[in-house]
This record gives C-alpha cells, structure tokens and sequence, in this order.
C-alpha cells in the first residue's frame, strides 16, 4: 500500500447556467420558472402534472457534464425526474433517477458529457415519506455546468470539506508505512481528498470512506481505518473532554454500504477514551450492534441491517453516563467516568488478511456520511437559569445548533447567505424591501462570537438557518448596537418566516424585533396565518437595554407561541381563529432568520452591529 498518492482536486468547472429570460417551462403557478436561477432558495418553479417541464436556453453550444439542482422541501420530498438535452432534432434523456431527499441544497447529477445548446428537466412528480405522493414538480436552483464527466466520484468535484465540517477533525488513512499510516490535519484537510479511500460520493451529497482489509494500520491496531478524529477547533490538537463535566454530543447521519469478506465486521462510529475505544457503533453481517468496553454485542439495535440503509446515529454524555440513541430512538444507556475521550467516524474494518480474503484492494469495509455535528457544553452553561431550556428543561441542543466556536464565514451546513451578484458584488441580494443590499460578507464569526454588521450605504447582513420544520423551541443570546453616529437605524430581528415564503396565507413569528439597535425596548409581532389583512399580534417588553447581552427564545408547538427573556416568560398566544385568519400557532413549516434590516435606502444608514454568542434549537 505504500506509495499511493492523493487524487489531484479537479480544475473547477464552468457554470453556464442562463439568465432569467432564457428560462421557460410548460406550465407554473405563481411560482414562476425564472426563480431557478435567480441565487434565492427561498423562491422556487412549480409545475403540476406528471411530464411537466423546465428548459434552458443556454444560448451558445457548450460541453455539458452535470446539472447541480436544488429540490422545494428536500429533505421531505423526493422529485422524480429525468435530465434531458437537445440533439439539434430532439429531447435525449442523459439522467433519470430520484433526489436524495436528505437536503433543500443543490445537490449534483453527472452524466457522459454532451454538446448542446439547450437543457431540460423532465418532472414526474415526486415521493415522500411524509406527505402523500403527488405530481407537483418544484425545483429553487437550477445549475449548469461544463467541464469533463467527474472520473473520481465526486459529485461534481466537491471536496470531503464542501460536504462535512471538517474544521474540528484530522482524518487517518490506510495507507503509508506500516505502523504509520498517513494523518491529514488542517489546514490541509480543507483541500483534501483520496480516491478511493476518502472522497465524495457520485451523489454529491456524502463522503466514502473506505478501509481494505490490506491496508496500513496503527501501531496500537491490526484493523486498517479510514476514519476522522476529533480534534481541537480549527483541527491543530487532539482534543479530550470528561464525561463527567459538561455534556458531549456526536450526531452522525450515514449509511454502511461495504462489508468485507469472511469477516464482514465494520465500525461506523466510536468513543474512544486513553488507549481504548468506550464504545462503537458495529456492524457484524446484518447485525447491528452497540459495543461496551471489550463486550463486542452489548446491545442488538437490529438484525436485519441492509446496507445502504441511511440511519441517524447520535451519543450524548454527561454525567458520567453516555446515551446512545438510533434514528432518534434512546438505545441503551452506559456508565463511564474518564476525562480522556473524543469521537471519532469513518470506517474501521475490523478485518485484515489472516481473516478475511482476497487479500488486496477490493475486499474492504465503507461507510457514506452525509453529515456529522460535534457539541461540548460546559456545566456552568448547563446551569444558567437565565436560559428558557434550562429552566424548562428543553434538553440537548439539536445539531443544527451554533455556539460559533470558530473563524471566518458562517458554516455553511447550518446557515444560508445571500447568494447573487446584485451591484456586481458575488454573494448580495436585494436588501428588504428593495433597500440596499443583503450580503454574505457582512455576517462573519470571530473570537465566538458572531457579527453581522450595517454599513452606512446600505449593505447588511442576512441569515437563514438550514432547518425547515413545524414547531420547535429556539434560544438566541444577543445584543446590538450602533457604531455610528448619525443616519437611518437598522432593524435587528430574530424570525421564525415560513417556508412556503406567503406570510398572509402561512403566518410569520417575529419574536425579538426592535427598530434602533440601542433600543430600550423590545417588540415582538407574531401574524397570523389564512389573513388577507395580515392580522398581528404586538407585544411589547420594557425596559430592556438592547446593547446588553440577552437570552431571547421561543417555543412553537401545536398549543401556543411562547417568548421568553432571561428565562421569564413574556408573551403567550394561541388559537383565535376567526373568519379573518387561522389559529395563531398554525403555520405548516418555517425556518429561523437573523437578520439586521434595513428600512432607509441605498444610504444615509447609521452604521451598527447585531452580535450573537450562540444559537441552539430543540425539538
């Protein structure tokens, strides 16, 4: 095995997706066809009917190779389709399948290269686990790209790094020199990928991790490992909390898909602690099990195990003790007291060549991860009564959570930015309601904290979390204030805004919402859903100094829209249907936005900052 070198990253492709105006499709409600391609997965094309179409006109012949799209409420629908081009005399079908139904991301479909001037997407509807099936086509972005056909599985030439955060990991390979397998640490990992052991699926949409049963492994181990290890933000130091201090949590979303020979023994994920794994997630044929220490069968999850089968996987611990939970149901529980543990993902065939033949390359374990999320909270913040989770006792924070404990952009797995070119500057939309700009460069995190700053000509920032859901509890601790001396004021809100995007026909919670950044108020308007006239309720807080750190959550269940400040409930409303508008807690399905608004113009703004520490939701 010694010798192998990592795949080059492939040159980036060209995007030759058209403009508005050469977008058509064959039918659309008012949800029209040039919404692909306007940069905003909040808008999107819907046509009904099973044969529905969407074309683009690229305008010029181009070498075509793969077509990026993202599907409307894609992680509950899958949209069934074809991918088609014109030969100069007809429509020839280059794709047809199924989106993942794991994202409302652009998500990559490659094909053999083809010379064309035109493409379409062909609609047949879509299915769904939640809903019924129906024949509505939706799509937010279309995407089209040239360039040679993906020759290494990688979904359009993304990186390990485009698909999982990678900032806190180093990842160990199978190969190397014996007892010396090769370590990739960050930087470097951000740029990084191995065919075949540790690279992007064809889908996009997940990384392979890949170990054979030949390769190199560690000296402390006769089982060969593609796996991430945790590691200190930014991926410098191996990291070691206690699982008696704090609470530690691991979810990982991902699917064994290749089991070895003769000894078809995979690990998936661990807790590992000193020179031991605690406990791993194994899969012995179609056993699944959960080990303890050196007791290899603890505990059956299942034993029909098929592979490929996507599974939700996900250790908490604290208090001594760690839960493990599969697609979300609690497991079994285990005892264990030590302050040197980390987790680690990926896959570790538990198999080599004195067990499992052939010995070479093609005999190995794999395992597809389309997502991993680490937390670590201390115990003071687990105690701090001035948040609504503690004293209600909301539980863990979801993985979707940020504590912004890194630098740089906002990550892009938790949080959408604006995506246009809007003023010739990449990543600015249209600011609200037509008043300057919302751009992806003014919401960045440092030192822990998250800024998104107002500028004096307008430009803003804008966030919308990665999470659309109905009902749910979010806590955001925050504050503001301006930085300049004179000018229009900015408008800091945190929203719950509907996913549908109709806030007369689906509600909209603005639960923390005040029009100058050193308010001494706070104002919340909660508007109803089914009402024309855009009925709303205003509550009101005061004093309360913006410019001071708060803890600002809400809770939205099927009963009742509930806010909260430092703990103390100070708003509570529910039901009020009448012949004007819905029940007040009845929106189908919505997403958190951060956002610093601007109600003035292209200038004339007194510059501000909205800073966050942390955002954590819960079911």
């Amino acid at each position: 095995m010694t010798g192998l070198v990592p795949s080059a990253a492939r040159a980036a492709d060209e995007q030759v997706t058209p403009g508005a105006d050469a977008v058509t499709a064959s039918t659309s409600d008012e949800n029209v066809p040039a919404n692909v391609v306007d940069g905003d997965l909040d808008t999107r094309w819907s046509g009904e009917g099973d044969g529905a179409w969407l074309e683009l006109d690229l305008g010029t012949t181009a070498t075509v190779s793969h077509i990026k799209l993202a599907v409307h409420k894609g992680t509950t629908r899958q949209n069934v389709f074809e991918l088609q081009h014109w030969d100069g005399s007809g429509w020839v079908t280059v794709h047809e399948g199924e989106s993942s139904g794991r994202t409302t991301g652009l998500e990559t479909f490659a094909f053999e290269p083809v010379e064309t001037s035109k493409v379409r997407y062909l609609g047949h509807g879509y299915e769904s686990d939640v809903d019924e099936e129906g024949d509505w086509n939706s799509l937010t972005e279309v995407e089209v790209w040239t360039g040679p056909a993906d020759d290494d599985g990688g979904g359009g030439g993304e990186l390990p790094a485009e698909v999982l955060d990678l900032s806190g990991w180093k990842v160990t390979l199978p190969i190397g020199d014996d007892e010396d397998p090769t370590e990739i640490f960050q930087p470097e990992l951000d740029s990084y990928s191995h065919d075949p052991f540790f690279t992007v699926t064809e889908s996009g949409d997940a990384v392979r991790f890949r170990a054979p049963v030949n390769g190199v492994t560690t000296g402390g181990s006769s089982y060969p490992r593609s796996e991430l290890r945790e590691m200190e933000s930014g991926g410098g130091d191996e990291i070691e909390w206690s699982s008696t201090d704090g609470t530690h949590s691991m979810t990982v979303e991902g699917a064994f898909t290749h089991l070895p020979e003769d000894k078809p023994h995979l690990v998936a994920a661990q807790i590992h602690g000193g020179d031991d794994d605690v406990t791993v997630l194994r899969l012995e044929g179609s056993e699944l099990w959960i080990t303890e220490g050196d007791t290899s069968n603890h505990h059956l999850i299942t034993d029909d195990y098929e592979l490929g089968t996507l599974f939700e996987f996900r250790y908490v611990v604290s208090d001594g003790e760690i839960e493990v939970y599969f697609d979300g149901e609690l497991e079994t529980t285990i005892d264990h007291s030590d302050s040197t543990n980390y987790f680690k993902t990926g896959a570790y065939t538990q198999a080599n060549c004195g067990n499992s033949s052939p010995c070479d390359e093609d005999n190995y374990g794999e395992v597809e991860i389309h997502s991993v999320s680490v937390t670590h909270d201390d115990d003071s913040r687990d105690s701090d009564a001035t948040q609504a989770a503690v004293r209600h006792d909301w539980g863990t924070p979801l993985p979707i959570s940020d504590e912004f404990d890194y630098e740089g952009p906002v990550d892009p797995t938790k949080w959408a930015v604006p995506t246009g070119e809007v003023g010739g500057t990449a990543g600015c939309w249209e600011g609200h309601a037509g008043n300057g700009r919302r751009c992806a460069k003014n919401s960045t995190v440092g030192d822990g904290i998250l800024t998104m700053v107002g500028e004096a000509n307008g430009d803003t920032g804008w966030l919308r979390q990665e999470r659309d859901e109905r009902y749910g509890r979010w806590e955001i601790r925050s504050r503001s204030e301006n930085t300049g001396s004179s000018g229009g004021l900015y408008h800091p809100l945190h929203l719950i805004w509907p996913t549908e995007g109709n806030r007369l026909e689906n509600g909209e919670y603005d639960w923390v919402e005040y029009s100058d950044p050193e308010a001494e108020c706070l104002t919340a308007f909660l508007h109803y859903p089914r009402s024309p006239t855009d009925e709303k309720e205003r509550r009101d807080l005061c004093p309360l100094d913006m410019t001071e750190w708060h803890n600002f959550a809400f809770e939205w269940t099927p009963d009742a829209l509930v806010g909260y400040v430092d703990g103390e409930e100070w708003f509570h409303l529910s039901d009020g249907a009448n012949d004007d508008r819905g029940n007040i807690q009845d929106m189908p399905s919505g997403h958190l936005n951060i956002q610093l608004d601007n109600f003035t113009g292209d200038g004339g703004l007194r510059p501000a900052v909205f800073e966050v520490d942390w955002v954590r939701v819960y079911e």
